[in-house]
This record gives structure tokens, C-alpha cells and sequence, in this order.
């Protein structure tokens, strides 16, 4: 009975392409060893796929969610970075230094467009004054600035025309017994300050 089982399993075996040693009982490496290694090849190559498919999707996602994020921050800084600070002295009105010329010529050119005297070193007239006011220092009163581009609460000029804030010794302009610029006027100094005090 045993020589005909023995007999029958190796026939099967040859049958199925494996040599008789595969077959034997006696042989360590014969049945369970193919099976081992099947399973062992099965669980390489799903563990392998599994693995290298999970890492790489999730590096990959983690590597995009990286560069969203470093996007997302860098827009931001960009964004903190290139606003504009606001002063609160300026509201949605503007105006150009055509507006502020005619006021100066009108109020202010009479002293400080004598060339043989300039009061402040500062010249007013049309073809001077843009120079002369913005982003100049006052000769007055140190480490101050007539006219800060978007900034009109921290231009000289308009504490001057407000007669607020001066420097010891500092006066209003225009001076008495002059009349001092109209609430109106001085509104349209401010909003051309607001829109960056252009020179047109």
C-alpha cells in the first residue's frame, strides 16, 4: 500500500514537471520547500507592491501637500510683504499736484519764490516745488520730512499748514499776518500726499 502511494505521488509529480527529489518525503527542500517558496515570492512580490505603491503615493502626496503648503505661505508673505501700509489720515478722495500747484501759487509762492530769499531754503514755485516738498527734509526742524509719499500724518508740510505739532520755533504756513490755507485746501495737500504725491 505504502510502495503504491509512493508510487502514485511520483507519478503525479513527474506528471506536473517536478523532478523526483522534489517529491520525496525525505527531502527538506522538496514539497514545502516549493511551497515556501511560493509563498515566500507571494509575500515578497505583495509586501514589495504594497509597500513601494504606498510609500510612493504617500511620499508623492506629501511632497505635493508640501509644495501647496510652501506656496500658500510664500503668497502670503508676498501678500503681507507688498501691501501698502495705510495712514489713516487718507480716505478714497485723491488729487493731483496740479490741484496743489494753483494752491501754492496762490498762498504760498509770494515768499518762497523770491529767489534772493527763500525762507526754509524751499522754493515753491511751479517748475521747483514738487522737488523741493517730497521725500525733502525740513531745514527747520531736524529729522523731519515735508512730504512722505502716502503718508500725510508724517509730512511736516502738513502740520505746518495745520499749525500742529511744530518744532520750537516752528510757525504756521503761511505765516500771520497771512490768512492761514482753507480747511478745503489743505484736504487736497492731504489727498495728493494719500496718492503717493505725484508729480503730475
Amino acid at each position: 500500500m505504502l510502495l503504491q502511494k509512493t508510487t502514485l505521488r511520483l507519478a503525479l509529480c513527474l506528471a506536473v514537471g517536478l523532478s523526483a527529489a522534489a517529491c520525496s518525503d525525505d527531502d527538506p527542500g522538496g514539497e514545502g520547500g516549493g511551497t515556501t517558496s511560493s509563498t515566500s515570492g507571494a509575500t515578497t512580490g505583495s509586501g514589495g507592491g504594497t509597500t513601494s505603491s504606498a510609500t510612493t503615493g504617500s511620499g508623492g502626496g506629501n511632497e505635493g501637500g508640501s509644495t501647496g503648503e510652501g506656496g500658500a505661505n510664500e503668497g502670503g508673505s508676498t501678500g503681507e510683504g507688498g501691501s501698502t501700509p495705510t495712514d489713516p489720515a487718507c480716505g478714497a478722495d485723491t488729487a493731483t499736484f496740479a490741484d496743489v500747484k494753483a494752491i501754492l501759487t496762490a498762498s504760498c509762492v509770494g515768499c518762497h519764490g523770491n529767489s534772493d530769499h527763500l525762507p526754509g531754503e524751499l522754493d515753491l514755485r511751479a517748475n521747483a516745488a514738487h522737488d523741493g516738498l517730497v521725500t525733502a527734509d525740513s531745514t527747520t526742524c531736524a529729522d523731519r520730512v515735508l512730504v512722505v509719499p502716502g503718508m500725510p500724518s508724517q509730512s511736516y508740510l502738513i502740520n505746518k499748514l495745520r499749525n500742529v505739532d511744530l518744532c520750537d520755533g516752528g510757525k504756521r504756513m503761511p505765516p500771520t499776518p497771512n490768512p492761514a490755507l482753507s480747511e478745503a485746501n489743505i484736504k487736497k495737500i492731504n489727498d495728493w500726499i494719500c496718492a503717493g504725491a505725484p508729480s503730475d
